[in-house]
Parts: structure tokens; sequence; C-alpha cells
């Protein structure tokens, strides 16, 4: 379980710089369209500039709750990838710092 949660630890804080790149991406894109920091949703930015990944998204809707999706996708893009780096990298740090702890009550 250590283990596990170590490597979950690693994922959480390996995937921030992708996290901050799409965040300045955003704001690169709410800089130059006549999108702004609100209307910029998640489904509006996977639409126009990921649009490969819309396969991924139809295969949701078909395994998810539809009105939950809509409103995942329907956040503002650069808040929410904001809110994502931030609790990824506090939680992954977070589990690193505590597991030593665990580990001798377990011992």
């Amino acid at each position: 379980m250590i283990l596990f949660l170590r490597v979950f630890a690693y994922i959480c804080l390996w995937t921030t710089p992708f996290q901050v790149a799409f965040v300045l991406w955003g704001i690169g894109i709410v800089t130059v369209t006549d999108y702004s920091i609100l209307s910029l949703s998640n489904i509006e930015f996977i639409t126009n500039y990921l649009g490969f990944l819309l396969f991924i998204v139809e295969w949701l809707y078909t395994w998810f709750w539809n009105v939950l999706l809509d409103w995942v996708f329907s956040l503002p893009f650069i808040l929410h990838q904001t809110f994502k780096a931030i609790v990824s990298t506090w939680l992954g740090l977070w589990i690193l710092k505590n597991i030593d702890g665990w580990q001798s009550v377990k011992a």
C-alpha cells in the first residue's frame, strides 16, 4: 500500500508541469481570441484545440452520468486547470511528507 501511495504521489507531482503548461496555453488563447477567462470552457478547449480527444469525451458520456460530465466540461478551463494543478501538487507533497510517518507506525 505504501508503494502505491508513493507512486500516486509522484504521478501527482509529475503531472504538475503539464497542468501549468495547459494553464499557460489557455491564457495565451484568451489573450489572442475573443474568449474570456470565464467563457473558455473545458469542452470548448477540447473541441477547438484538442479535437483528437473528442472520441474519449463521447466514450465518457456512454459510461458516466451525463449531468456530471456536462457540469465538468462547462467549467472555465483556466480556473479548473489551475485548481487541479494546485490540489494535485499539494496532495502529492502531503502524501510524500506523511508516508514516512505511516511506515514507522506500521513497523
